[in-house]
C-alpha cells in the first residue's frame, strides 16, 4: 500500500460551477459600481473605469475566461449607465467617453485572459506535482512490496489517485486473469472482464464505450515483461467526473513500466531464492557426504578388521586377544551409533520437529549425567566438576539439555590435550541459569559463530579430531527449542575455550513452546 496520501489529481481544488461564476461576476460589478459612485461623490477622479477592472481580475482567477468576460461587459454597461453623462441612460454624448468604455472593455478582456491562463497553468502545475508525488510513492511502494499482489495494489492505488477514478490490476495466472487489486471502489462487470481478456489476447489497449466491447466502462492496457509475466491494468474513465483526460496514456504508461519492472523483480527474486536454496541443498549433501565418508571410514574399517580377524584366525587368538578385538569393535560401533544419532538429531532440528517437555531439574544432576555420557571422549583429561547442589534449579527438557551439554563436553574432550583440565561451573546471568565448560585446548582460532552451523569443524585436514561437526549445532538447536541459548568465546585467563549454556530457571515462564 502507498504509505503517504498527499493531494492527488482528484484531490485538487475543483473548479466551481459556471453559474456561480456568472452570479459572482454580477455581484462584484454591483459592488464596484457602488464604490465608484461613492468615490465620485467624495472626490473628482479623472477615470473611475479602473474600479471595474478589479471584479474582472477576481472572477478570472477564480472561475476562468467566461465569467470574466461577463464581468467586463457588465462593468462597461454599469460605467456607462451610472457614471457617464447623460447618466441613467446608455446613450453616450462625448466620443471620448465612448473611447474610454472601449478601452475598459479591451483592458478587461486582456486582464481576464491573462488571469484565466494563469489559473489554468496553476492548476496544471498542481496536477503535475500531484502526479509526480503519486509516482514517487509508487516507486517506494513497489520497492518495499513483497509479492505480486502487493505490487498490483500499489499500482492500482496510484492510478486511482491520479485519475480520481476506480482502477484495477489483473494478473495472469496460467491461462486465466485474476483480479489482484482494486482501488477507489472499483467493480468489474462481465463486459469489463471481457474487454480485459481481449486486451491481453490482442496485446492492445481497449477504450471504454468503444469497439470491441462497447459496454465496458474501463479502459484497459496490457502489460508484458521480459520474464513473460502478464497483467492488465484498467481505469474507469467512462462517466468520470470532469470528463475523459486528454492524454491518459502518458501517465498510465509510466505506471505500466514500474509495474512491469516490479513484477520482473519478484520473478527474478524468486528464481534467485530457488537457486540459493538449491545451492544450500547441494552444499548440505556435499557436507554430509564428506562428513560421513570421512568419519565412517575409520570405524567401519576397524570393525571389519576385528570381525575378519576373529572369523579367520579365531583359533589362533587367545582369550585376551579376542576380548580386545571385541572391545575394539564395540567401541567403534558405539562411535557409529553416536554419529547416526547426531545426524538424526540434526534432521529433527532442521525440520523443526523437536518436542520439548520441560520439567524442573537440578544442574548438579544434569552435569553428572552428561559427564557420564561423555566419559569416553573425556578419557585422559582431568575433569573438575564445580557444580554443587546449591545451584538454582532449571526448567528444562532433561533429555535435550543432557544431549546439548554432553556434546559440548565431548567437543572439549576432542580438542583439549591429554592431561589437561576441563572445568565445569555453574552461575546465574541475565535471569537464566548458566553452565560453563572451560578447557585448556587451543581455543577458537577464527570466527566462532560459523562453528555452530552444521558440519562445521574447528580444524581441517586428516589430523582433525573425529566427528561430523554436528555437536555444537545440535546443542544450539536443543537449547533454543526450550528457551535457552549457547555462547562461546576464548578464555581470558589462559589458553582455551569457554562455552556457556543458558537455561531457563525453574519458577519462570519458559520460552519453549
Amino acid at each position: 500500500m502507498i504509505a503517504a496520501d498527499p493531494p492527488s489529481r482528484h484531490a485538487l481544488p475543483p473548479r466551481p460551477p459556471a453559474a456561480l461564476g456568472y452570479g459572482l461576476a454580477v455581484v462584484l460589478v454591483a459592488v464596484a459600481t457602488i464604490v465608484a459612485l461613492v468615490i465620485d461623490q467624495l472626490a473628482a477622479v479623472p477615470n473611475l473605469s479602473l474600479v471595474f477592472v478589479l471584479p474582472v481580475v477576481i472572477v478570472a482567477v477564480s472561475f476562468g475566461w467566461g465569467p470574466a468576460l461577463a464581468a467586463a461587459a457588465a462593468g462597461v454597461l454599469c460605467y456607462n449607465f451610472f457614471l457617464i453623462e447623460p447618466r441613467f441612460t446608455l446613450r453616450v454624448q462625448d466620443p471620448a467617453n465612448l473611447l474610454a468604455m472601449g478601452l475598459l472593455l479591451v483592458v478587461a478582456a486582456i486582464v481576464s485572459a491573462l488571469a484565466a491562463q494563469s489559473r489554468q497553468r496553476l492548476m496544471q502545475a498542481l496536477q503535475h506535482a500531484s502526479d509526480a508525488r503519486a509516482l514517487q510513492d509508487l516507486a517506494r511502494a513497489v520497492t518495499a512490496a513483497s509479492g505480486g499482489k502487493a505490487v498490483a495494489a500499489a499500482a492500482a492505488e496510484t492510478l486511482g489517485r491520479m485519475f480520481g477514478a476506480p482502477a484495477v490490476v489483473l494478473l495472469c495466472e496460467g491461462e486465466t486473469l485474476e483480479l489482484a487489486a482494486a482501488a477507489e471502489g472499483a467493480q468489474l462487470s462481465a463486459s469489463d472482464l471481457e474487454a480485459a481478456r481481449w486486451a491481453m489476447a490482442s496485446r492492445l489497449p481497449t477504450r471504454a464505450d468503444a469497439y470491441p466491447v462497447d459496454r465496458a466502462m474501463f479502459d484497459f492496457w496490457p502489460v508484458f515483461t521480459p520474464s513473460r509475466r502478464q497483467a492488465v491494468v484498467g481505469v474507469r474513465l467512462a462517466g468520470r467526473a470532469g470528463g475523459r483526460p486528454a492524454e491518459p496514456e502518458r501517465l498510465v504508461g509510466i505506471v505500466l513500466g514500474q509495474l512491469a519492472v516490479a513484477l520482473d523483480r519478484e520473478h527474478f527474486a524468486a528464481q534467485a531464492l530457488s537457486a540459493r536454496l538449491e545451492s544450500e541443498r547441494q552444499k548440505l549433501k556435499s557436507d554430509l557426504l564428506a562428513a560421513v565418508s570421512h568419519d565412517l571410514r575409520t570405524p567401519l574399517s576397524t570393525i571389519l578388521f576385528a570381525l575378519q580377524s576373529l572369523l579367520r584366525f579365531g583359533d589362533a587368538h587367545d582369550a585376551a586377544s579376542r576380548a580386545e578385538l571385541l572391545t575394539l569393535a564395540e567401541t567403534e560401533t558405539a562411535r557409529l551409533s553416536r554419529l547416526v544419532s547426531d545426524l538424526l538429531d540434526a534432521g529433527r532440528i532442521e525440520a523443526d520437529a523437536v518436542t520439548v517437555r520441560p520439567a524442573g531439574a537440578a544442574p548438579a544432576d544434569l552435569v553428572a549425567s552428561a559427564l557420564q555420557r561423555a566419559k569416553a571422549a573425556l578419557a585422559g583429561r582431568e575433569v573438575v566438576n564445580e557444580v554443587g547442589p546449591e545451584a538454582p534449579a532449571v526448567m528444562i527438557d532433561y533429555s535435550l539439555a543432557e544431549t546439548a551439554l554432553a556434546n559440548v563436553l565431548e567437543n572439549a574432550g576432542k580438542y583439549a590435550p591429554p592431561g589437561s583440565r576441563i572445568r565445569v561451573q555453574s552461575s546465574r546471568r541475565e535471569g537464566l541459569g548458566v553452565i560453563e565448560v572451560l578447557d585448556e585446548g587451543p581455543g577458537f582460532g577464527g570466527p566462532i559463530e560459523p562453528l555452530f552451523e552444521k558440519f562445521a569443524r574447528g580444524a581441517e585436514g586428516d589430523g582433525r579430531p573425529p566427528g561430523a561437526g554436528l555437536g555444537l549445532a545440535i546443542a544450539r538447536g536443543f537449547l533454543e527449542a526450550q528457551g535457552g541459548r549457547i555462547a562461546a568465546c576464548n578464555r581470558t585467563d589462559r589458553q582455551g575455550a569457554l562455552v556457556r549454556l543458558f537455561l531457563p530457571l525453574a519458577g519462570q515462564q519458559s520460552a519453549a513452546a
